[in-house]
């Protein structure tokens, strides 16, 4: 029985958790590989946890400045933030290596990197670390420890990012983006436009003040239906529901946090989003078209070019325009929207979990040879 110990987060947004969660489903395919994934900040004392977890989501509601300051100091100071995260972890992480033995240890948070090699070197262990990218095109300094044995790269410009800030080529190698299997296997269902046509609103599972604008613009100038989803951020849904459900009855539905997400998405016509990659990928794999208005300074920085490179999305950064946008993919029967669809199909023909899981576990083939 091979062991893997999956580190994510469940809190600092919602993208690592569904990396992880669609390789663990993938990994249900492999019945003599025993997984455990652990939130790494449940490793943490309750207060620091707490503190990490419940400031991410504020931050990132804050205006854009605010969080690309953020995330530039992180990088900036990112020696002692790893200690830091090392001296907080320490205690029950070699605990549960010395509980859970597992032949590996995958990360999909880059925070974690470089403080799991250290702990790992502090007890002369030689379980390898393994880890799969978050993002797109701009990525983070911590992904390129020299440690990790083997870095998944989701995109092509991830990879060359990766490659450029110094990782061993013989060490990286490029994977497609893995989704979660509630968004797999739809691509061949009725996308008929809809009439009224239904537009869904998203903006992460933290929710961003940007929607309400987004919102009323369609609303104001197309004859759509509406829905809004604004994650956590129960204060915005509040907002949301006072200042439009009223004067727009029966058009518009503001929702929080929704776990079936994939059913709002595919009996949709067209999704207005930030430029999340986990949000923009299950949409592809959906062959839904996608409509971003705009991103996190830092991670999400490049995406909409290159999301729009590739043909996965209209790019409209001003609120003013969006009505326009969603008009012109809709118009003649939706001639646009099909162009779309077919570069989504294109840029994600199969199931790059299942593909990245055959990788891993040909990894933990290797790794248990050589031990």
């Amino acid at each position: 029985m091979y062991k893997l110990l999956i580190i994510t987060a469940l809190y600092t947004g919602h993208g690592h958790k569904s990396i992880s969660d669609a390789l663990e489903e993938r990994f249900r395919a492999y019945p003599d590989v025993n997984i455990l994934t652990i939130d790494g900040f449940d490793l943490m004392d309750k207060p620091l946890q707490i503190f990490a977890e419940r400031t991410y989501g504020p931050i990132t509601r804050m205006p854009a400045k605010t969080w690309q300051i953020n995330y530039a100091l992180g990088t900036r100071y990112g020696k002692s933030v790893q200690m830091m995260v090392a001296a907080a972890i320490r205690a029950r992480f070699h605990a549960l290596i010395r509980d859970f033995q597992p032949d590996a240890v995958l990360s999909v948070h880059p925070i974690f990197l470089a403080s799991i090699a250290s702990l790992l070197e502090e007890i002369d262990s030689p379980i390898p670390l393994l880890a799969h990218e978050a993002d797109l095109i701009d990525i983070a300094s911590f992904w390129f420890d020299s440690r990790i044995r083997l870095l998944m790269c989701p995109s092509e410009e991830s990879l060359k990012s990766s490659l450029e800030g110094g990782v061993d080529p013989q060490r990286a190698v490029q994977v497609g983006f893995p989704v979660r299997e509630r968004f797999m296997g739809y691509r061949d269902r009725d996308m008929s436009l809809k009439d009224p046509v239904t537009v869904t609103i998203m903006s992460g599972s933290e929710g961003s003040g940007e929607i309400a604008k987004v919102a009323r613009e369609l609303l104001k100038s197309t004859n759509a239906k509406i829905n809004v989803i604004c994650g956590r951020n129960k204060a915005l849904r509040n907002k949301i529901k006072k200042a439009l459900v009223s004067q727009y009855y029966g058009r518009v539905n503001v929702m929080g946090f929704v776990e079936n997400i994939q059913e709002i998405m595919i009996a949709s016509d067209v999704l207005v989003m930030r430029a999340s990659p986990n949000s923009v990928m299950e949409a592809v794999a959906l062959n839904i078209p996608v409509v971003v208005f705009g991103q996190l300074a830092g991670q999400e920085l490049h995406n909409p070019d290159m999301m729009q490179r590739h043909g996965l999305i209209a790019y409209c950064p001003d609120p003013a325009q969006l009505a326009r946008r969603v008009n012109e993919l809709t118009a003649n029967g939706g001639a646009a929207m099909e162009d779309m669809r077919r570069a989504q199909r294109a840029y994600m023909p199969g199931d790059a979990a299942k593909d990245t899981v055959a990788l891993i576990y040909r990894e933990l083939q290797k790794i248990r040879s050589t031990a």
